[in-house]
């Protein structure tokens, strides 16, 4: 029943989370370029857009929906779910954003699509039994995944052209999947303090403080990345990095089983490819840089 809940909360939150990536992109074009103008210019301006605003509580919503998706399910089930709400923005890109969809475009969808429908057939045989998580593997990962985040920030804010969007695209990804590690991290904090503080028991999770942080710095570089990129680019790449490393962490790290049948498991494996690879398929086309205007103050 957890699973199912999980895979539910997943899907609410995927909808909201894109959602909220197009109001957020449509009014971009409208807010100055963060940079152009002084600190206080700028958060006067984003401040006042209400639209924004509200873009940014949907934001919030689906992310701690989310998190609550992870406490019932696994990492391997609610980050491909969690993928494939790219599907929502590419379409809502290409007829009200008017960004143009090329062929490479619908096939990442329809890659997409069809890994969402196999992994919802493969979830009718998942044992829900979880294991301690290898510490040495989990941090491993986590060493890497900050390195290349660093690497591709350092990449972009060296770069002048629109490729520089694409690299703080995949620096964001790294750092919202890092996120939900340090979230499930933070969910064994409190099971472990449950009998002493209940739910209040996250204000002791030092896990809990870092997602937090982590959020916060990833919410303001991808307003940096949407404003001088395509959603249609930047978005893919985020989701396409920020699920895959939880999914191969979730398995090898965190030891979280697969479907008894190997015929359910070979969905589960051909769900994951397919969802992930058609998020980064989708982050391969090229386009224009959207901010060849200046804004007004």
């Amino acid at each position: 029943m957890g699973l199912i809940t999980g895979a539910i909360l997943a899907v609410i939150a995927t909808s909201l989370i894109n959602y909220s990536n197009y109001v957020q992109k449509r009014e971009l074009e409208n807010l100055p370029r963060i940079g152009t103008l002084s600190t206080m210019e700028t958060v006067r301006a984003f401040v006042n857009c209400r639209p924004w605003l509200k873009a940014q509580g949907m934001q919030i919503l689906g992310a701690w929906t989310h998190n609550v998706a992870v406490g019932f399910a696994p990492l391997s089930v609610v980050q491909p779910i969690n993928a494939s709400g790219i599907c929502l923005l590419v379409v809502l890109a290409i007829t009200r954003l008017k960004e143009r969809a090329s062929p490479v475009d619908w096939i990442g969808i329809g890659s997409i699509v069809s890994g969402v429908i196999l992994l919802s057939i493969s979830l009718f045989n998942t044992p829900t039994q979880q294991h301690e998580y290898r510490p040495i593997v989990l941090w491993f990962f986590i060493v890497l995944m900050i390195g290349a985040a660093i690497s591709s920030l350092i990449a972009a804010f060296v770069r002048k052209d629109e490729r520089a969007s694409s690299f703080l695209g995949i620096a964001v990804g790294l750092m919202v999947g890092l996120t939900a590690i340090l979230t499930k991290l933070a969910w064994s904090d409190i099971a472990d303090r449950w009998g002493e503080y209940k739910i209040a028991g996250f204000i002791y999770s030092s896990y809990f403080w870092m997602a937090i942080v982590l959020t916060l710095i990833s919410a303001i570089l991808f307003q940096v990345a949407l404003q001088r990129g395509l959603a249609i680019v930047v978005v893919p790449l985020v989701t396409g990095f920020s699920n895959l490393i939880p999914i191969v962490v979730g398995f090898l790290a965190f030891r979280e089983p697969f479907p008894k049948s190997p015929l359910m498991a070979a969905f589960r494996l051909v769900s994951i490819l397919l969802i992930i690879g058609g998020a980064i398929l989708l982050s391969l086309r090229k386009g224009e840089d959207p901010q060849k205007k200046v804004f007004r103050k």
